[in-house]
């Protein structure tokens, strides 16, 4: 076997190239729609699961297991949010060693902003693929993640 046989072998089953690749397209739909907010998509997802925590704040621990990121990549990803003043991070109440995430009420302003530019690239989206292939692969990759956790 050659290189070109183990690259064709590979590309004919590789679930990551697919999965990378349509996450990105998505993602370009999204950042392109969220442009006039300041914000990216990566950005308004991290922003979204933080608001989603108990009292609207996340641990980092439990934040880097939602997106699925280590915790140096989180942190890495979290510095612009937090130098644009849209999130804060403190030590917890209860736990001085664990770190709280929290978004500021400029962060929550943003959010609230960010909605009708996502609601548009969100329903281009649905329209592209069809409301039943939307649902389908939401839940697919809904499923996928719970599987490899």
């Amino acid at each position: 076997m050659n290189h070109l046989d183990a690259a064709r072998a590979m590309a004919a089953d590789c679930l990551c190239f697919r999965a990378r690749r349509t996450a990105r397209a998505i993602t370009r739909l999204y950042d392109a729609a969220l442009r006039p907010t300041g914000l990216q998509a990566t950005q308004v997802t991290l922003m979204n699961a933080i608001a989603l925590g108990p009292d609207g704040a996340q641990p980092m621990g439990r934040l880097a297991g939602i997106m699925a990121l280590e915790i140096s990549t989180l942190t890495r990803n979290l510095r612009p949010l937090e130098s644009a003043g849209l999130i804060e991070i403190a030590r917890s109440d209860t736990d001085r060693r664990v770190r709280v995430v929290r978004l500021t009420e400029v962060g929550e302003a943003r959010l609230v902003d960010a909605l009708p530019h996502w609601n548009r690239a969100h329903a281009e989206i649905v329209a592209t693929l069809g409301e039943a292939t939307s649902l389908e692969l939401r839940t697919t990759l809904d499923d996928a993640n719970q599987a490899m956790r």
